[in-house]
Formats: C-alpha cells, sequence, structure tokens
C-alpha cells in the first residue's frame, strides 16, 4: 500500500504484448522523463526536492516489479530556470514515453517543442496558461488558466479581514510569477480583497538591496502583500528588509514556500507573517495520514530530501502509474490518456485534497498554515489533517492576458501552440 490505495506496480499477470513500436515502450521497459530548475543561479537546488522524490518513486515501483513488469528508467533534464527548450528538446530526444512529475517555471517555453515531438505529461506543477490547458496534459492538483481554487482568498479574508482591504503584488518580473498574480488580482476581489498596487516587480536573479521595495510596499499603504517567488532567498531577504525598516504587513505565498529549508532559515523569525495555502496535508501531521507518512518514510529510506512540491511529484507519479497499469499488456500512450481523461476524482492515495485531473478542475478545498520561527503552524481549519471545502471556491478566472493569449477552445485546451 501507499497511503489509502495499493502500489500501482507489479510483475503482471501476463505476459506483456508490447512490439517496442510504441515511443519509449518495449515489454520489459518503459522510459520517462522528468526535471527541475535546480541549476537556477539565483537558487541553488530550486525544487530538487520533486527529482529526490521521482528516484524514490521509480525505484520502489521498479522493485515491486514496475508496470505490470516493465523496469522504469528515468531521464532527469535541468533547466536552470530559463533552459527548458533545450531541457524539453531533450526529453524529446531520448525516446521518452512521458514526462512525468517534472516543473519548470517558464514552461510555456516548451509548448511548442513538446508539442512537435508529441510527448504527454503528468506534472508536479504547470504554470503558463499554455501548458495548464494544454494538450495531453494531466496535473494531480490542477491549477488551469481558466479557474482556480479560491477558498484561499475567503480564508484569509476572515483571518485578517482589514488587511484584505489594502493589498499589494510583489512578484518576479517574469511570466512564472506575473501569471500567477495576475489570477489572483482577477478573482480575489470576489473575497473582499481591495488592491492598493499590483505592478510591482523584482528582478528574477534576486536584488541586491530589497530596501527599495520595502519603500514602495509603504508607500503605497499597502497592509498586506499577495508574493510570488521563491521563498529562499528572495522572500526571505524581502522580509528580513521588511523587519529592519519596521514594515509589519502580512505576507501570502504559495504551496512551492513549504519546505524544510524555508522553515529552517527563519529562526530570525523575519518570516512570521507568511501565510501559505495547501491543499496538501502537511508534513507535521503525518501521524494523522497514512500517505503522508509513507511519502516522508520513502524519502527518508531513500536520503532524498522533501517538500510540499515533492509530495506532489509522488502524486504525478501515483497518477501516471495508475494509468498506465491499467493497459495491461499492451501499453500506449493513448490508453494511458484515455484512463488519465476518465480520472475525475483523484487524491495521490491521500496526499491531498479531491481533484479532477482528467477535466482539469482544481479542489474546493484549501487549508492556511504560518510560519512562526523555524516550524509551521497549521491556522485554518483548526483540526488537524481536514481541509476547508466549499463547491463556490473553484472560481473562474477572466480577463488577464495569458488566457487571452492561450486560446483556449471549446474544451478548455490552449491552442496558442497548436501545430499548424
Amino acid at each position: 500500500m501507499f497511503g489509502d490505495a495499493p502500489w500501482p506496480c507489479g510483475p503482471g499477470a501476463v505476459t506483456n504484448t508490447d512490439t517496442g513500436t510504441e515511443k519509449g515502450v518495449t515489454a520489459n521497459s518503459i522510459s520517462i522523463a522528468t526535471g527541475d530548475d535546480a541549476g537556477y543561479a539565483g537558487s541553488p537546488g530550486l525544487n530538487h526536492e520533486m527529482t529526490a522524490a521521482m528516484k524514490a518513486m521509480v525505484a520502489k515501483c521498479n522493485e515491486l516489479g514496475g508496470i505490470n513488469g516493465r523496469k522504469i528508467s528515468l531521464n532527469y533534464f535541468d533547466a536552470g530556470l530559463f533552459n527548458v527548450v533545450q531541457a524539453i528538446q531533450g526529453a524529446c530526444d531520448a525516446n521518452s514515453f512521458f514526462l512525468v512529475g517534472e516543473g519548470w517555471a517558464f514552461d510555456s517555453n516548451q509548448e511548442e517543442t513538446r508539442l512537435g515531438c508529441g510527448l504527454p505529461a503528468v506534472p508536479t506543477y504547470s504554470v503558463s496558461a499554455a501548458f495548464a490547458n494544454g494538450k495531453d496534459v494531466f496535473t494531480p492538483i490542477p491549477s488551469p488558466s481558466d479557474e482556480v481554487s479560491a477558498g484561499y482568498y475567503e480564508q484569509i479574508a476572515t483571518l485578517l479581514p482589514e488587511q484584505v482591504k489594502k493589498v499589494a503584488t510583489l512578484v518576479a518580473s517574469f511570466t512564472a510569477t506575473q501569471e500567477s498574480r495576475d489570477k489572483v488580482v482577477a478573482v480575489a476581489p470576489q473575497f473582499g480583497w481591495h488592491f492598493v498596487s499590483t505592478t510591482i516587480e523584482y528582478n528574477p536573479v534576486g536584488e541586491a538591496d530589497w530596501t527599495p521595495f520595502v519603500k514602495q510596499i509603504r508607500d503605497s499603504g499597502a497592509t498586506m502583500v499577495y508574493w510570488s517567488g521563491t521563498c529562499l532567498p528572495h522572500l526571505q531577504l524581502f522580509a528580513q528588509a521588511a523587519k529592519a525598516n519596521g514594515l509589519d504587513v502580512a505576507i501570502i505565498a504559495d504551496a512551492n514556500h513549504y519546505s524544510g529549508a524555508c522553515k529552517a532559515a527563519n529562526a530570525d523569525g523575519a518570516m512570521d507573517n507568511v501565510y501559505i495555502r495547501l491543499s496538501s496535508i502537511p508534513f507535521e501531521e503525518a501521524d494523522a495520514n497514512p500517505a503522508t507518512k509513507d511519502y516522508l518514510d520513502l524519502l527518508a529510506t531513500s536520503g532524498g530530501d522533501t517538500s510540499m512540491l515533492g509530495s506532489q511529484t509522488a502524486s504525478a507519479f501515483l497518477l501516471w502509474a495508475t494509468a498506465a497499469a491499467a493497459c495491461g499488456p499492451q501499453l500506449t500512450r493513448a490508453c494511458t490518456l484515455a484512463n488519465l481523461k476518465n480520472t475525475t476524482s483523484w487524491t495521490g492515495h491521500g496526499l491531498h485534497a479531491v481533484t479532477n485531473p482528467g477535466q482539469n478542475h482544481p479542489p474546493d478545498c484549501n487549508m492556511v498554515i504560518k510560519l512562526h520561527r523555524a516550524a509551521y503552524e497549521r491556522v485554518t481549519p483548526a483540526k488537524r489533517g481536514t481541509f476547508e471545502c466549499k463547491p463556490a471556491w473553484v472560481a473562474k478566472v477572466s480577463g488577464t492576458p495569458a488566457l487571452a493569449a492561450a486560446l483556449l477552445d471549446a474544451n478548455r485546451i490552449s491552442q496558442q501552440f497548436a501545430l499548424k
């Protein structure tokens, strides 16, 4: 078992009938690709926990017998943030059956190449509208361009009713964080947020001095900041500059700010005002959730680092492996994709709230946690191991530049990079 369901891996009940004509598949093997941005000089090791999770999941699956007896080989590609085209071309050239558990911040840059070689994807996360609504893309916790899991906005408005009246955004000046900001600005006002500034941006490779950004936030009159970027070193440095200059504002961040390195870096308490949204069970509650414990135990055994994105990677692998295993003795992309499309209720064996990857709908469940010194604390809902859920928390997005550029068709599939 992994979590609340069996591993989708094993020796297989019958002899495989693969002929070797399907890309990346033989009767005895499957080749898949993964990757991260660990080589980014501005944040060395960025999201390496995803690859650690993939390596651990593949090793365990092969130990159990593989996908119906087919052993998995894993090809790794480091995009280093800015080299996505080279990474995706490498995955294509490696004769990969699927992309699985990868996550690249500049994923819009990959789409023309990915579609050109017909490479399907079950990524850890998606950023750009083009990829989040891309053809043959199934994400375990979907984040499409035209919908957003908006419970966080209502929860924060309930927790911080005065602060949400004056919100500023602070994001890196590149598409990945700009698109995240634009979705928040488009939807959060429905839940009581009022923005006083939405144009403050920092250099993606970092700033020598964060004091000017502290001044811009103060001058805007903001009492709360929506942040999109990395925890280390950028958010830490901004928060330290804010503390040193007497700026006391709540900072709202996404799930990538839940990591062991981030909390360990907060010994000085500069990031004590950081609130983080999660759709997954935090590691501090592993004793109440078998899947979370299984993920942590597996990574401890393999020696890999953990993070919430790593947990999502485990879900991505299980989603792909479940769909592939259901194809039986003949494994094809078409069969795997059909099984993924029919997966309309998914929790990663209990790792996270219920999502709908088959139809690309985000979860309607959320929780909020908060940094306090070198620890994360649950804020809402109070009960361990639970989420707060409302159907209305899947909110429609409209009017963002990325959504317009994505050119969604009637099936909500991006045509931005459709083959001519």
